[in-house]
């Protein structure tokens, strides 16, 4: 195992070069409950953190600037493919690191940092060995495994995060972002051993809406429940994909042979329960068909497919059960986006545990979004606790960040705010779809589009003062407004606000909504 260690020559090297990556995480930490922690003491001890991912390009430039002048870096004992050059890794700890001390401002909630080379199964392996001999505190794993689960928990994957669990490490997770394109199914096999799919042709649909001139790079994983704790074991349960285009002409295929042999390596086989199809499709209508070759399943095996890749819509896919592993593990921490129809949960396992937003612009203005992002938010604010209180498990740090915002919190009257519900006595939301751009932010915080006597407005369970740290108000009901550019401002009640632009506004003290009001224990806040 390669180790590469990097060090400041002076203490002060931390912060005299430190540098914002992101230009939208100041007011994160304000509405999520970071900000206090920066000029609190810290009277417990530095974290041991370990971020887990397939890659951080670019990561040594970034010592001593944006990342932890001991940052420590493990490449593990399989190298990467030379042409890889994935930053994933280096956005999560620097998400993490931004968060978790104010853009290394706040040093005495430095953690010590390792970052893990975790491409494929023996580096992911070794770095759990690696991180229980260490005795690390909290691992950050962006990540999800479309193949070595069952969908229940279990599985090769899982086996191995819970040496690390049972170990005492805080293990928080993203969820993944399949919500919209995973399908689950029974294997029911019909005529010439085709196993029965939603779509016309007896197969799944799937479209590309690439732009004119560009593709969709697509991976597509069929996986079924056949995996095993073991990662040596295999299996002899036998299913093959195929890709076909709107006439069903086959363009590219994955007919593996199952095995069960332990020490199988022949070409053409594999003791894995998946196969995989991974290319580039114009944009078009697409097919999915599979084949039993085995005729071994039982009313108690089903498939999985997922689909990966931007433009990629796939119109049957299943709702509800989309998480895979290890995001599926019930002794991990699974982190949802608050601001992404993409991002996967189940609802038979009770997960995601937490929601966070994940919107991270960097400084040209670049957007990102997905449960990577909510993960690292999360796993920074975990870390601000654990630091403080190193004795908390995984219950005291759930029961500690779920959301303090309720609707029963109530703001300012309507008489001063100058408007009221189109409801009785109560506020009727409004559906978008699409979600307009200015105020994904604020819904992504738990916020919801109402309708009003006025106009259409967001209605939140906090002061929306919080929604940035430099807002500050004049009067009492002054309106904080997001803006069509994005951000926010602050006008006069009465004033005109720009077009486009919407005000946003606490629950008031006589009216909430028409509906249930939405369930924040799952909302992260510190």
């Amino acid at each position: 195992m390669k180790v590469f260690v990097f060090c400041a020559l002076m203490l002060g090297l931390t912060t005299a070069f430190a540098s914002k990556p992101f230009a939208n995480t100041d007011s994160l930490k304000n509405s999520l409950g970071f900000t206090p922690f920066y000029s609190a003491q810290n009277p417990g001890r530095k974290l041991k953190v370990a971020i887990l991912d397939k890659g951080f390009f670019g990561y040594e430039k970034e010592i001593g600037k944006t990342l932890p002048a001991g940052t420590r870096y493990v490449a593990g004992p399989v190298a990467n493919p030379e042409n890889l050059q994935v930053v994933h890794g280096l956005k999560m700890a620097q998400i993490l690191i931004s968060m978790m001390t104010n853009d290394m401002k706040a040093a005495q909630w430095m953690p010590e940092l390792t970052l893990y080379n975790a491409f494929g199964f023996s580096n992911f392996k070794a770095a759990i060995d690696d991180v229980i001999a260490r005795q690390y505190d909290l691992v950050l794993y962006s990540e999800v495994w479309e193949y070595g689960g069952n969908f229940d928990g279990g599985g090769f994957i899982n086996a191995e995060v819970n040496r690390a669990t049972r170990a005492g490490v805080i293990w928080v997770n993203a969820a993944g972002n399949f919500a919209l394109t995973t399908y689950n199914s029974p294997i029911t096999t019909g005529h010439d051993n085709w196993v029965q799919m939603p779509d016309q042709n007896n197969a799944l649909a799937l479209r590309c809406q690439a732009a004119a001139g560009k593709k969709c790079s697509a991976k597509i994983v069929l996986s079924w429940n056949d995996f095993k704790d073991d990662v040596e074991e295999g299996t002899s349960k036998d299913l093959d994909l195929a890709l076909t285009d709107d006439m069903l002409n086959v363009i590219q295929n994955s007919a593996l042979k199952q095995s069960d042999n332990r020490n199988e390596a022949r070409p053409g086989f594999s003791k894995y329960p998946r196969e995989i199809i991974s290319m580039d499709l114009q944009p078009g209508l697409y097919f999915l068909r599979v084949k039993n070759r085995s005729n071994n399943f039982t009313q108690r095996d089903q498939l999985r497919i997922t689909v990966d890749g931007e433009g990629l819509v796939m119109p049957s896919h299943s709702r509800g059960e989309t998480l895979l592993n290890p995001a599926d593990n019930p002794t991990v921490i699974t982190v949802g986006a608050s601001d992404s129809d993409r991002s996967s949960t189940s609802f038979f396992r009770d997960k995601p545990d937490l929601l966070a937003p994940s919107s991270v612009k960097l400084e040209d203005g670049t957007e990102y979004r997905g449960s990577s992002n909510s993960a690292a938010i999360v796993a920074a604010g975990l870390g601000l606790l654990k630091s403080r209180e190193p004795r908390m498990t995984r219950v005291d740090l759930l029961n500690a960040v779920s959301s303090k915002h309720n609707w029963e919190q109530r703001g300012l009257s309507l008489n001063l705010l100058g408007f009221g519900p189109t409801g009785p006595n109560c506020f009727v939301d409004v559906t978008f779809n699409p979600l307009p751009e200015q105020i994904r932010d604020v819904v992504g915080r738990g916020g919801v589009p109402v309708q009003t006597t006025a106009a259409i407005r967001v209605m939140v369970p906090f002061d929306p003062i919080l929604l940035n740290t430099q807002l500050r108000r004049n009067l009492l009901n002054d309106m904080i407004v997001a803006m069509p550019q994005g951000g926010y401002a602050i006008y006069p009640r009465r004033a005109m606000i720009p077009a486009g632009a919407v005000e946003v506004f606490q629950r008031p003290l006589e009216a909430g909504l028409c509906r249930p009001t939405p369930v924040n224990g799952k909302n992260f806040h510190l």
